[in-house]
């Protein structure tokens, strides 16, 4: 052959009755695979039709168990049992320094999980809990003498209103108290006088806080 000229196309005789020509159907052939590779190496990992469970209660309130929701080594309980000793709390303003609350068996009570270790400077909200000697663990009995033991998780987050203390998710509670609908109880006006108990035999197994440089505290 010279140079520069392409070797003569043979086309096999089984396919020479068809009348079709190799290159019109080979470009088209190789089209399609390149498409469904690059497709295939696009979504590489995602996961096809996995379902997905959701575990967070349908009214949480501004859905706070989203974005602070249960951990692996959440120990479920029944807020009845709260009847051991605990501490009776004057919180003065907001937030306190408890950063999560966990739900009780059907949704009923609150359990005051992560607490910020420490009171940075004599008066620091974030230090409430803390200086009052609230341990990881304790449920929520009582607000201004109103029994929370059976109360709607939800309602209990509403009464306190502690979750909307950090800036960064102000938004998202914005639009959470929206989708839910509103609150489920108006904010107990401050000083609050907190009840809580803890639970015969009960071992707290979260996570202890400790001091980080950017966002203060984190597990």
């Amino acid at each position: 052959l010279a140079q520069g000229s392409r070797a003569p196309l043979v086309i096999p005789s089984a396919y020479a009755h068809f009348g079709v020509m190799a290159r019109p159907v080979l470009l088209p052939v190789v089209g399609v695979v390149a498409a469904i590779y690059a497709a295939s190496v696009a979504f590489v990992g995602a996961p096809q039709g996995a379902p997905r469970v959701s575990r967070v209660p349908a009214r949480v309130s501004a859905e706070y168990l989203e974005r602070l929701g249960p951990k692996d080594s959440d120990v479920p309980f029944d807020a009845g049992q709260a009847t051991g000793p605990g501490a009776s709390v004057e919180f003065k303003k907001r937030p306190f320094g408890i950063l999560r609350y966990q739900p009780g068996q059907g949704g009923k009570g609150a359990m005051a999980m992560e607490i910020i270790p420490k009171s940075r400077y004599p008066g620091d909200p974030q230090g409430q809990a803390f200086a009052s000697g609230v341990q990881s663990g304790w449920v929520v009995a009582s607000i201004n003498g109103q029994n929370m033991l059976t109360e709607d998780f939800g309602k209990i987050m509403d009464l306190l209103d502690d979750e909307v203390a950090d800036p960064r998710f102000s938004k998202s509670t914005a639009l959470a108290l929206e989708k839910q609908g509103g609150r489920l109880a108006e904010p107990a006006a401050a000083p609050l006088a907190v009840q809580f108990n803890s639970i015969p035999g009960y071992v707290y197994k979260g996570a202890e806080m400790k001091e980080d440089g950017q966002d203060g505290f984190a597990r």
